[in-house]
Order: structure tokens, then C-alpha cells, then sequence
């Protein structure tokens, strides 16, 4: 059976073992399936088709006379599986609960970082994972004012506001030359000139001018246009993490090492957005299962995320972290159903 595809009855089979165990995290047994899920072969036979699920590297037995226990290449069977038999709908509840949270979110859509935590912090909570929102990048967002600042001889100080609240400021080096008046002005033709362009089409307008006109332009000119181009800049840092209390309760997580191994690892919230800017933002879904992970840190872990968009342009990423054993069912419905509403929100 190893490199095999499989036949119904050992899909049905697999599908069943692994569901039983995101249930409960004991090794499932022949006998326990056939009788949950009402199979019309004796135990033996399902015995034999585990075995064999063994064999072809989905199921692990931990000793001779225990059940089995899914592996990484389990979980993807299931996941697939049930995109592939369209098992994904969210309840009656669910629905209601998303509604619910999209007009909470509505009343904090002016304040940015409200919305994001109200959002992290509410899908922790209703799915008992660890709940990730990646803000939108700077780069993606509208610019609604920059203005600069001379803070001593050679260095400004530069205040860029965007259309989604998201302030940043930032030092910048100069040439002692440069002069207040000079900095007003640079802001003003910006100001005016880009006003609810994105920073990322800003940014290129810029880099345009300088290498065209670089020859004819005055050195003074050039100086200010490469402050503008740093003052744009910026490095990604902005992520919510929520539910770390949550995780502390499941079994996958009983054992002590494994939890600080974990909060070291949601610490670290560079690693966090290494992770989920390698997600491409053109997919609706991405469910990334243990060994799947690019980043060591997140090998014992699975991630459902799927990003977020503004006027049909993905702007930042919603994520679950949980264990393996992920009732990714749920974890689906919920990641999708939290994306849809913050786009809604932002759309608006």
C-alpha cells in the first residue's frame, strides 16, 4: 500500500481515526471506530486497513497493543479531505456569532488598534487556539499626511499618518544643509501631489524622479527626495498574539517543557511575521501542518491563516496557532469567517 492511492474504505477509515483523535487525544482502536461510525466490516478487517495505513506512513502505533496515532501526513489527508467533500460550513452559531462580531468591529473601524486586538483577542477566544493579526503593512496603507521635523544639525524627525490611523515616526539622517523651510516644503509637494496614493506606489514614484532626473535636478533637490524615500520606510513589526491562557488548558500542551517552549516561540514576534509573510496573500486559505512549517520553531504546530483585504487588495494576514490535533474544521470556519469580516469592516 506504501505510494498507493487509497481506495474508499481506507480514506473513510483515516478520516475516521484522525477525527477521533482531534475528539480525544487517546490512540484509536479498530473497535472504537467501527462502532462510532458504523462501518459493515468486523473490527479485524478495519484492523488490517490501519495496519496498512500504517505501513503507507499516516498512522503510528506507540506500542503493540495500543491504537493508532495520526502523523503530519494524517492531518493533510484530513484537511484535504474535507475541503474535498465540502465538510467546511459554519453553524447556525457561528453565523450569528460572526455577525455579531462584524458590527462590533464596524464601531471600532477608526481606531486601529482596537479593531485589531478586539479581533485577535475574539478569535482566541472562541476557538481556544492562539489567535494571530498581522496589521496592515504600512506600504499597503494611503497616505493622509507626512511632515518633518529638523531635530538637530543632521537629523529630522519624520511624521507620516496614514488613512488607517497608523501613525509612524521615524529618524532620519541629513545633511546639516537642509534647512526647516526646505523640509516644509518637500512635505507640502508631497502632500499634495500624493495625497491617498499608497506609500508602496509613493515610494516608486520617487525612486522614478530621482533616476530621471537626476542630471538636471540640483544636489538639494536630490538630498530631499532621499529623505522622503527613508521617511517611507519602514520595517513590518505590528502583530497581535491573544490566547496564550487558552492553549495552557489543551492536553497537547499538559507537559511543561512544551508550553515554554511555545511561549518562547509566540514571544518572538519576528518569527511570527517571518511566518506569516510567507504565506502568499493570494490564497483564500493556507493550512500549513507541522512538518509542513518552513520556520523549526513552528514544526510541532499547525497554522490556518488566510489574509484580510481592503477594495480587493490583501493588506495584512489572520492566523490560529495550535497544536497538530486541530479541529481544523472549526479553525477553518473561523479564520475564514474572521478575514471576511475585517475586510468587510475596512471596505466600508
Amino acid at each position: 500500500m506504501r505510494g498507493a492511492i487509497l481506495d474508499d474504505r481506507s480514506k473513510k477509515v483515516l478520516y475516521s481515526v484522525v477525527e477521533s483523535y482531534i475528539e480525544k487525544p487517546d490512540p484509536v482502536g479498530s473497535r472504537y471506530i467501527m462502532k462510532k461510525y458504523g462501518f459493515d466490516v468486523c473490527s479485524a478487517t478495519i484492523r488490517n486497513i490501519m495496519a496498512d495505513l500504517e505501513d503507507s506512513g499516516f498512522l503510528f502505533q506507540p506500542h503493540a497493543s495500543a491504537g493508532r496515532i495520526p502523523t503530519d501526513k494524517a492531518y493533510r489527508f484530513y484537511v484535504d479531505y474535507i475541503f474535498e467533500k465540502g465538510l467546511i460550513s459554519p453553524s447556525v452559531e457561528i453565523k450569528r456569532f460572526i455577525e455579531n462580531l462584524t458590527k462590533k468591529l464596524r464601531k471600532l473601524r477608526n481606531n486601529m488598534n482596537s479593531l485589531f486586538l478586539e479581533t485577535t483577542q475574539s478569535l482566541a477566544q472562541a476557538t481556544k487556539y492562539l489567535g494571530v493579526t498581522l496589521l496592515p503593512a504600512v506600504e499597503k496603507t494611503s497616505l493622509h499626511r507626512l511632515e518633518f521635523i529638523k531635530f538637530k544639525e543632521n537629523l529630522v524627525i519624520a511624521v507620516v499618518a496614514t488613512d488607517k490611523g497608523i501613525v509612524k515616526n521615524k529618524i532620519i539622517k541629513t545633511h546639516h544643509d537642509i534647512s526647516q523651510h526646505e523640509l516644509d516644503k518637500l512635505a507640502d509637494f508631497v502632500n499634495c501631489r500624493y495625497y491617498g496614493m499608497t506609500i508602496d506606489e509613493i515610494r516608486e514614484s520617487l525612486l522614478r524622479y530621482i533616476k530621471k532626473e537626476k542630471i538636471f535636478w540640483d544636489t538639494l533637490i536630490n538630498k530631499l527626495l532621499k529623505v522622503c524615500q527613508e521617511a517611507l520606510y519602514f520595517a513590518r513589526e505590528d502583530v497581535y498574539v491573544s490566547g496564550f491562557y487558552q492553549i495552557m488548558h489543551l492536553p497537547d500542551f499538559s507537559d511543561i517543557e512544551k508550553l515554554k517552549e511555545i511561549a518562547r516561540t509566540i514571544q518572538d514576534k519576528h518569527l511570527l511575521l517571518k511566518l506569516l509573510e510567507s504565506i502568499k496573500e493570494d490564497e483564500e486559505i493556507k493550512i500549513i501542518i507541522g512538518e509542513e512549517n518552513p520556520l523549526d520553531e513552528f514544526k510541532n504546530l499547525s497554522i490556518v491563516a488566510s489574509p484580510y483585504r481592503e477594495k480587493n487588495r490583501a493588506v495584512g494576514m489572520i492566523a490560529l496557532v495550535g497544536p497538530k490535533r486541530m479541529n481544523y474544521q472549526r479553525a477553518i470556519v473561523f479564520v475564514k469567517a474572521f478575514a471576511n469580516s475585517l475586510t468587510d469592516t475596512l471596505s466600508d
